[in-house]
């Protein structure tokens, strides 16, 4: 998500670098029969086994891990499981010494000693390779064949990246014919003819494939942002060759097919083309965005407009000259039931403009008002819903080991073999009290834990003691003595960088943003000469929730400004086009008053319908006020003119929306929170515009435009 060169993004690869993979699952296996001789069997059993699982660099657990405990005047260093378990005392007898070890209660054993973590980390490989080759699910099904008498359950970051990736996939595959189906019923019923109802669906087929076409040739993967713009397409596309479809059934003049397909994309090319401008631009301010993901949705739906909009008036004209059935011309508008009620409509509008104009005002003190208490965050396990099986499995590593949810701190000193020096290893053991003393934190494993273990067989004191040593020369000795590969994640060989790795159970970034700065201040203490920083997937995930934000009123700025200049420029007058611009700009602010009053967060799906709904609203305002222009040109009286206007483009604009609705709905039974999120509130923000438009737009019309425009 992030771009190459945010320093957020450098530390994590720093951290790869010096300390290898940080893909790192936790497989717990819990059962009230772990600490037997046979449970303990399994548990070594499954480590071997998930050791050979295809993708798996490494795994840590009490089958691999070193034990280091006293023996006579000496420390005995050796694996837990060199010797075999033989009896179900000797097992309980190892459960009460791993939870008097710093180092693995609340790492390898629960504190309540009903279950063991064993931690797999991965090979760097590309996430879609990841995905393609379900490397976690593989581990799991593993474990759970070799435990199938325990209770198995996975958690951490690369399990949640695919298990969204696969969501993902299979509501993609679901989605795009459910709106496909919809959309088409919805053009039969609009037209009354399934000749020229499918029409629209031809078009935006081929838009689609266009668009997904391109997407392949550059080699950009569908992510959890860009899987929004095929249904989108269907959608948006829809709208665009509706509205030729809506003037070739609407000609009245009569006369062959071909003849109608021509004057109807005559009447309608220009405005069709200018409204795709317009949203167009409303994508493309997206690329403002400090987030790649955020970016190339921008980029990718704004050439879904373009494709669209050249099959509307490419494709769809073909097939409407070559359509036998021509549909109904309606000349006399208020026989049709649905334009009798936009001629009512028009006749209220033009009888109460002002206090429409006041009551749009109000909404928007109000939206202004809500729109202060949004906050930002990007859901993790919080965008499964409560009953799903990852999310159970989450909640149930956080209670017994105090947190899925790992990251590191790094800290790195000015000169080499710096923390050999016990005064800046007690800074170290401070901090890590502090970080205990966090409610979110619930536990942390350092070089610290391994020196104050080492030192209680090794130490200079009679009793033994687990403290850290008094002598730099000690530290120095105990570190050579203990090296291991456990180790070797805690600490460079230079003994110049440490990481401290933590297990929190914060999962919302904005949970977990504050208490990055409760570290990064509680970090300022350290002594001179000490640099540090938080990173990990979790702090990644809370700096690209930073980044958000501040792109979020970048791209409505950029999209403000790049619709204002193209309406401006099309209708060669700054006072028209500010004022085809202004109404849309309630909708978007409604948008953000519905965000903060129902409390759903800014993220990385929700940052995108503010721009997106001012490219789109526009669109619906414009077809409108053109024929309004057209009307009081013609010599029409204002009110005749705004009703003329809303009875010529009112069904149009309804059915389009109608089907924009639908699309996004569909996107709003997504099992995923955040994409549920977008497409339930830009349904919702796209009928406030379509409201808009046809109630605030006609009455500011009918104030505004009250000479007739002068021509050109």
């Amino acid at each position: 998500m992030l771009p190459a060169d945010d320093p957020a993004r450098r530390f994590y690869e720093e951290l790869l670098d010096r300390f290898g993979s940080d893909d790192v699952v936790v497989v717990a296996l819990i059962s009230d029969a772990l600490f037997t001789r046979d449970g303990l069997a399994t548990l070594e059993r499954t480590s071997r086994a998930l050791s050979r699982a295809p993708g798996v660099s490494r795994v840590e657990s009490l089958a691999t891990a070193v034990r280091m405990r006293p023996v006579e005047d000496d420390v005995e260093i050796a694996g837990f499981f060199d010797e075999p378990i033989g009896s179900d005392e000797a097992a309980r007898a190892l459960r009460a010494e791993l939870l008097d070890d710093p180092l693995r209660a609340g790492s390898f054993v629960s504190v309540d000693g009903r279950a063991s973590a064993i931690l797999v980390t991965f090979e760097r490989v590309p996430e879609d390779e990841f995905l393609a080759r379900a490397l976690d699910l593989g581990v799991l099904e593993i474990a759970r064949s070799e435990a199938a008498d325990m209770q198995v359950v996975m958690a951490g970051t690369p399990h949640v990246k695919a298990e969204v990736g696969r969501l993902l996939e299979s509501e993609l595959a679901v989605m795009v014919p459910i709106v496909f189906a919809l959309m088409s019923v919805l053009s039969c019923v609009f037209f009354r003819s399934v000749r020229l109802g499918m029409v629209p669906l031809a078009a935006v087929a081929t838009g689609l494939l266009w668009t997904v076409g391109v997407m392949g040739w550059v080699g950009h993967d569908l992510n959890i942002v860009t899987t929004l713009i095929p249904p989108l397409v269907l959608a948006l596309g829809f709208a665009y060759a509706t509205h030729v479809v809506a003037g070739f059934a609407a000609d009245g003049e009569g006369g062959a097919a071909r003849e109608r397909a021509r004057r109807a994309l005559a009447h309608v090319a220009f405005p069709v083309t200018f409204t795709a401008l317009t949203t167009a631009a409303g994508f493309l301010s997206l690329t403002s965005s400090g987030l790649a993901v955020i970016q190339g949705f921008g980029i990718f739906a704004a050439i879904s407009t373009a494709a669209t909009l050249l099959a509307a008036l490419t494709l769809v004209p073909l097939l409407l000259a070559h359509a036998k059935d021509g549909g109904v011309a309606r000349s006399n508008p208020t026989t049709d039931f649905l334009d009798a009620r936009f001629a009512a409509l028009a006749d209220l509008d033009a009888r109460h403009a002002t206090p429409i104009l006041w009551i749009g005002a109000a909404l928007a003190v109000v939206a202004a008002f809500f729109a202060t208490k949004i906050e930002v965050n990007l859901p993790v396990i919080e965008n499964f819903r409560e009953d799903a099986e990852i999310r159970r499995a989450y909640e149930t590593v956080d209670e017994l080991f105090g947190g899925a949810n790992q990251f590191f701190v790094m800290l790195r000193a000015e000169e080499r073999r710096a923390f050999e020096d016990p005064a800046l290893l007690r800074e170290v053991a401070a901090f890590q009290s502090w970080l205990g003393e966090q409610p979110e934190i619930g536990g942390s494993t350092s070089v610290v834990q391994y020196l104050e273990v080492l030192n209680a067989g090794l130490g200079p004191e009679a009793e033994p003691v687990r403290r850290i040593p008094d002598s730099a020369n000690l530290v120095a000795q105990l570190l050579l003595f203990g090296a291991n590969e456990e180790l070797d994640v805690l600490l460079d060989r230079a003994h110049q960088v440490i990481t401290i790795l933590v297990r929190s159970t914060a999962t919302e970034t904005s949970e977990f943003n504050r208490l990055a700065e409760r570290i990064d201040a509680r970090l300022r203490e350290l002594p001179s000469g000490i640099t540090s920083h938080t990173t990990g997937n979790a702090i990644l995930l809370t700096r690209s929730a930073d980044r958000i934000a501040l792109g979020q009123a970048k791209s409505l700025a950029w999209a403000g400004a790049m619709i204002g200049l193209l309406l401006i420029a099309y209708f060669r007058s700054l006072r028209l086009g500010l004022f085809a611009l202004l109404p849309n700009l309630l909708p978007v602010g409604l948008y953000f008053g519905l965000l903060g009053a129902t409390g759903i967060t800014l993220n990385n799906s929700t940052a995108l319908m503010g721009s997106i709904v001012l490219g789109i609203a526009v669109d619906d305002t414009l077809h409108l006020v053109v024929e309004f222009r057209r009307g009081l040109e013609a010599g029409l009286a204002r009110d005749q003119a705004l009703r003329e206007a809303l009875v010529r483009v009112g069904r149009a604009i309804t059915c389009t929306t109608l089907a924009v609705c639908v699309g996004l709905l569909v996107v709003g039974a997504s099992a995923l929170q955040n994409q549920a999120e977008f497409g339930v509130l830009g349904a919702a923000t796209l009928a406030i515009a379509w409201a808009v438009d046809v109630t605030i737009t006609p009455a500011l019309c009918l104030r505004w435009l009250e000479a007739k425009p002068s021509k050109g």
